[in-house]
C-alpha cells in the first residue's frame, strides 16, 4: 500500500494504525502497537501512519516533528531485538504539501503469534503479547493466539515435560554437529571504500569521481546531492555523502568481508523438545565485532523491504560480551537442522587475525530452562605465511547459567 493511498483513509483498522501527532512520541505504545498488528487476523502487511490528523483526510496532514525520524529510527532497532519471531521493519516518508509523513510498514507476519522476548520494563515484559481487533488493542496471552491459530479440526498436542538430564542437545559448524573447531579464512580487508576520505567526504574536491572509482555507477540520489553540493544547502550534502560514505563502509566489513558462519542443531535423544531457543556468547576483542543485520550497500537499488532481514539473529551488544538470540522452535527426536538459517556475519579486523574466538552457547526449552550448553572454536587465520600465531583462545566472561 503506498503512502499517499493510506493518506486517503487514515482511520485506525485492524491493519492501519494512525498515531496522534498532536501527542508526544510514546516507544512504548509504538512497541504494542507492531506487536498487536504483527498478530491481527488479517492478510497482508499492516501499517502505522505519522504525522496525520487521525480520522481526517487528506487535508488534515499535520507533518512530523523535527526529531521523529530519529526517533522512529531508534525504536525500530529496538522492537528489531525485542520482537519474536522475526518481522520485516520498514519506514516510508515523503514530504507531501511541504510537510513529511512517514509510515512504518510491518511485512512477513505469517508466523506467530509474535510476543517480546526480553524484558523492557515492567509493563513491557517477556512474554508480553497484544492483538489489534477492529479498533482495539487488547493484551492477550500468547497461548491464547496459539489456540486460536490451530486448526479447529486437530486437537492440540501437549508436548511432554523434559528434564535436563534426559536432553543431549549439540551445536556444530557447518552441517556436522560434531564439529566443535572450524579454521576461517578471513577476507582482506585493507582497502575499505573512502579510506582515503577520513570520514568526511567533505573535504574532498573530487567526491563524485571518488564514487564513480568505488562503485563504477552513479544513482540518481547522488547526482542530486553534487547538485546541492553547489547551492546554498551544502551542509545538507554534506551530512548525505558522510552517510553514504558510512553506509559504503559498513557493508564493506561486515557483509563484503565479513567472516560467515553457519551453524547447525542436533537432538541426541529420543524425545522431542519443544519451544527451543540458543544463545550464544562471543567475547569482546579489538578487531572482533558480530553484525547486528545483514548490512545492503547504500548503492544497492533495491528496498528494504525486499531486503529480508528474516532467519538473522536478535544480537546484543554489551560491555563485556557480545549475546546472540534465535528462536528454534520444535526440534525432533534424533533430528539435525540448520541453527541460524542466515550465517552469522563476523567482522574481523588486523588485531584479531590469529586469535582463537571461543564461541559459548546455552540452549534453553519451555520458560527459559537451561537444557544443555557447550562451547565452540574459531580460528582466524592470517593471511601472512609467516604472520604470528597467537594460540590463546580468547574466552567471554559470561553469565549464561
Amino acid at each position: 500500500m503506498l503512502l499517499k493511498q493510506m493518506l486517503e483513509t487514515p482511520t485506525t483498522s485492524p491493519n492501519l494504525v494512525v498515531f496522534d501527532p498532536f501527542q508526544a512520541f510514546d516507544r512504548d505504545a509504538l512497541i504494542r502497537e507492531v506487536v498487536g498488528l504483527a498478530n491481527a487476523d488479517v492478510e497482508g502487511p499492516r501499517h502505522i501512519l505519522f504525522g496525520v490528523n487521525p480520522g481526517g483526510m487528506n487535508g488534515n496532514i499535520v507533518g512530523m516533528a523535527d526529531d521523529a525520524v530519529g526517533q522512529l529510527k531508534r525504536a525500530h532497532r529496538l522492537i528489531s531485538s525485542l520482537v519474536e519471531p522475526v518481522l520485516d521493519l520498514a519506514f516510508i516518508f515523503d514530504c507531501i504539501n511541504g510537510k513529511l509523513v512517514g509510515a512504518l510498514e510491518i511485512d512477513g507476519c505469517d508466523f506467530g503469534p509474535y510476543f517480546l522476548a526480553q524484558d523492557l520494563s515492567d509493563e513491557l515484559c517477556r512474554g508480553a503479547c497484544w492483538i489489534r481487533r477492529d479498533r482495539e488493542l487488547l493484551a492477550v496471552e500468547r497461548s491464547e493466539l496459539l489456540n486460536h491459530k490451530a486448526p479447529a479440526a486437530e486437537p492440540a498436542v501437549v508436548a511432554p515435560t523434559v528434564s535436563p538430564e534426559e536432553v543431549r542437545l549439540v551445536i556444530g559448524f557447518n552441517d556436522d554437529p560434531s564439529c566443535e573447531f572450524i579454521e576461517a579464512d578471513v577476507p582482506d580487508t585493507s582497502d575499505p571504500p573512502f579510506a582515503e576520505e577520513g570520514g568526511d567526504t567533505k573535504k574532498s574536491a573530487t567526491f563524485t569521481q571518488t564514487l564513480r572509482d568505488k562503485v563504477g555507477t552513479m544513482t540518481t540520489q547522488i547526482l542530486r546531492m553534487k547538485r546541492q553540493d553547489r547551492s546554498s544547502n551544502k551542509d545538507d550534502a554534506d551530512d548525505a555523502g558522510n552517510e553514504i560514505a558510512k553506509a559504503a563502509r559498513q557493508h564493506y566489513f561486515y557483509e563484503e568481508r565479513a567472516v560467515k558462519v553457519e551453524l547447525c542443531i542436533r537432538n541426541d535423544c529420543d524425545i522431542d523438545v519443544s519451544d527451543l531457543r540458543a544463545e550464544l556468547g562471543f567475547p569482546r576483542l579489538p578487531g572482533f565485532d558480530v553484525a547486528d543485520r545483514v548490512y545492503r550497500s547504500p548503492f544497492d537499488k533495491r528496498s528494504d523491504g525486499q531486503i529480508s532481514q528474516r532467519g538473522y539473529p536478535k544480537v546484543d551488544h554489551r560491555k563485556d560480551a557480545i549475546f546472540v538470540r534465535t528462536t528454534v522452535g520444535d526440534l525432533p527426536a534424533r533430528h539435525t537442522q540448520q541453527l541460524i538459517s542466515t550465517p552469522l556475519r563476523l567482522a574481523i579486523g588486523p588485531e584479531a587475525l590469529g586469535k582463537k574466538v571461543a564461541m559459548q552457547y546455552v540452549l534453553r526449552g519451555p520458560d527459559g530452562r537451561k537444557l544443555d550448553s557447550g562451547r565452540l572454536k574459531i580460528r582466524l587465520s592470517q593471511t601472512q605465511a609467516d604472520a604470528l600465531a597467537d594460540d590463546a583462545t580468547e574466552v567471554a566472561d559470561l553469565n549464561m547459567a
